[in-house]
């Protein structure tokens, strides 16, 4: 199970760089393939850690191309960020929700 982990956090890894170069599709690929590897291991804080952080990036890169897909991906990762009690994950997780609040 650690190897999914390590698997999963090099998925995600990927996926940050392919979006900072603005290939927006290939870094959903790559959160999609953390995804899956984390949905395979069982439920503790690491995974949910990474949960989240997956979760929150993958709805920041879909909120332009597909708002629904953005909605569901923040609604998880918010919902993830908020169990673990890792503070950085959290306050992406808030300033996050507070922006979509504020922004029509």
């Amino acid at each position: 199970m650690r190897e999914l982990l390590y698997q999963a956090a090099d998925h995600f890894k990927r996926g940050q760089e392919l979006a900072a170069e603005g290939n927006a599709k290939a870094a959903a690929e790559a959160y999609a393939d953390a995804l899956r590897d984390l949905h395979a291991v069982r439920p503790h804080r690491m995974r949910d850690v990474l949960l989240a952080q997956v979760y929150l990036s993958r709805a920041t890169i879909e909120a332009h191309v597909d708002p629904n897909r953005a909605d569901t991906d923040f609604r998880m990762g918010y919902a993830y960020a908020r169990t673990t009690g890792e503070p950085h994950v959290r306050e992406l997780a808030e300033r996050m929700r507070s922006e979509r609040l504020t922004t029509p």
